[in-house]
């Protein structure tokens, strides 16, 4: 099978035929199979030209430098449900946000004395059941985890990108049926609530919802204060308008109102489920990413080149955020 691709310079060129089973991306269960064909158009005889479309585009495009490992492109492919152009502005934007924010995307090694430190903390914890093989998966953020006196927002938000990296990687499930975020804020304080840069959440938020291939299914917050209307606007105003649209709950201090969305069965302790504690998870995390120690280390080499950029930047419009394309030149990886 041959396609016709339109390139960066608009050269219409073929891409050649590829065996399907020269690929190498992991087989998945049928009840995926039959949701990625129902929800993300996907089309099993096709997959292993798109790849090589993808591989052909990052090669032109002379700015990118990304991962091509087949895995990897399948996951956005999935995520922007097989469009080609969503696919390329997606990648696009992933890379060029990394590039401007090495407060997050440097010095991720997990064994660094700090960061363990952070990573110890437990604050984003993707948990390991779901009710059916494919319902979204369950990621934990636990607020009154994060201890300000350690730490600040961009350590978390490194933590969270390094664990994102992985599941990008390796979860089938939360790349096909997405994720769904229980945000459990403990005992944390207003002041707690209160302790963010609102620039920098801007430019988390584009790091998490434009730039990301993980997709959003819901957010339900438990154990909100009183102050939390005031916050839950914030938050909702950092949204794109498609994630707005999705679920979003506040469950106040009511465990019953969660366990109508979430069983016990795939909650753990402190949310009055039947897994255990949750630091059992915490613990097998921080070991999941010791063990990809070298995997995340090289993300801090990928990125864009501005200067070799033939096309417009995807952050042009958030000049207010990350400055002018001379900026951008400073911030660029060697």
């Amino acid at each position: 099978m041959s396609v016709k691709v339109e390139s960066l310079t608009n050269e219409v060129f073929s891409a050649p035929v590829v065996d399907r089973k020269m690929i190498t991306v992991r087989p998945i269960p049928e009840c995926l199979k039959r949701k990625a064909a129902e929800e993300l158009n996907e089309k099993e005889s096709i997959i292993a030209e798109e790849l090589e479309m993808l591989k052909i585009w990052i090669r032109q495009s002379g700015h990118i430098r990304g991962r091509m490992e087949e895995q990897f492109l399948l996951g956005f492919l999935r995520s922007c449900k097989h469009s080609m152009e969503r696919v390329k502005q997606k990648l696009d934007t992933y890379y060029t946000i990394r590039s401007v924010l090495p407060e997050v995307m440097r010095n991720r090694d997990p064994l660094d004395p700090f960061l363990r430190k952070v990573i110890k903390m437990g604050v984003t914890v993707p948990l390991p059941k779901t009710v059916n093989p494919d319902d979204p998966k369950i990621i934990l953020i636990r607020g009154d985890a994060f201890d300000g006196e350690v730490c600040d927002f961009p350590d978390i938000l490194k933590v969270f990108t390094m664990i994102g990296d992985l599941l990008l990687r390796d979860d089938d499930q939360m790349m096909i049926c997405g994720q769904a975020a229980i945000i459990d804020l403990g005992h944390s304080s207003s002041s707690h609530l209160f302790n963010f840069n609102l620039s920098f959440l801007r430019k988390a938020s584009i790091l998490n919802q434009q730039a990301s291939p993980l997709r959003q299914k819901g957010f339900h917050f438990i154990n909100t204060p009183k102050s939390f209307d005031i916050v839950l606007n914030i938050f909702k105003g950092l949204m794109t308008e498609k994630n707005r649209k999705r679920t979003i709950v506040s469950h106040g201090y009511s465990l019953e109102s969660l366990h109508k969305y979430f069983p016990k069965s795939v909650l753990p302790a402190e949310l009055g489920g039947d897994l255990g504690p949750v630091q059992q998870f915490v613990d097998d995390w921080e070991q999941k990413l010791i063990d990809n120690r070298t995997y995340l280390i090289e993300e801090e080499s990928l990125g864009v080149d501005e200067g070799r950029r033939r096309t417009t930047n995807p952050l042009a419009e958030e000049k207010d955020l990350f400055g002018t394309a001379g900026t951008f030149r400073k911030l660029e990886f060697d």
